[in-house]
């Protein structure tokens, strides 16, 4: 994660007094580069997903994010309505594609099919901050400093060529639909 002092360091501030502007241009940066490339770099533990049933047998369920670093749980309704637990040691992580399988060690449990009636918790996001991506959040939170309005009246701006687009370009995830 990239801290206030280091993006005030990049864009050469010396006060404090616009630290929740820092703060709130990096976080900012962050869901850019989320976006753009379809990976999680913001570290979160705990980050949930819902579905409306466990699959049947042992085929996987395709997790929303990439990198998943863990799964600490599935929690899900039985048949009878009966909040049960799959812990870590139940589930087997697949991180080989795109987009991370969750497989159960066995057989998944016969689930409640209603909506909601599955929460699949982990902890995604790179666990350190690819040294690009870093330096692709620094340009864009120097840019939306120094660039706080929507529009910008006689100036003449130009993409820096080896700007966030070439730094992020190995990381972008293409999707189709």
């Amino acid at each position: 994660m990239i801290t206030v002092e280091e993006a005030k360091a990049h864009c050469r501030i010396e006060h404090d007094a616009e630290d929740g502007l820092v703060s709130s241009l990096i976080a900012a940066a962050y869901r850019q580069i989320e976006n753009r490339t379809g990976q999680a770099f913001e570290k979160v533990d705990g980050a949930e997903m819902v579905l409306d049933a466990l699959p049947s047998g042992t085929g996987g369920i395709e997790l929303k994010w990439t990198p998943v670093r863990a799964v600490s749980q599935v929690v899900y309704l039985d048949s009878m309505g009966a909040e049960q637990t799959l812990s870590a040691g139940d589930l087997s992580l697949d991180g080989r594609g795109v987009y991370p399988l969750l497989y159960p060690a066995a057989e998944w449990p016969a689930s409640k099919s209603q909506r909601a009636s599955v929460k699949v918790t982990a902890d995604i996001g790179h666990a350190e901050l690819p040294a690009d991506v870093r330096a692709a959040a620094l340009l864009i939170v120097g840019h939306l400093y120094e660039n706080r309005e929507a529009v910008v009246i006689g100036t003449i701006a130009t993409d820096l060529p080896m700007g966030v687009e070439l730094l992020l370009a190995p990381y972008v995830i293409h999707r189709m639909g």
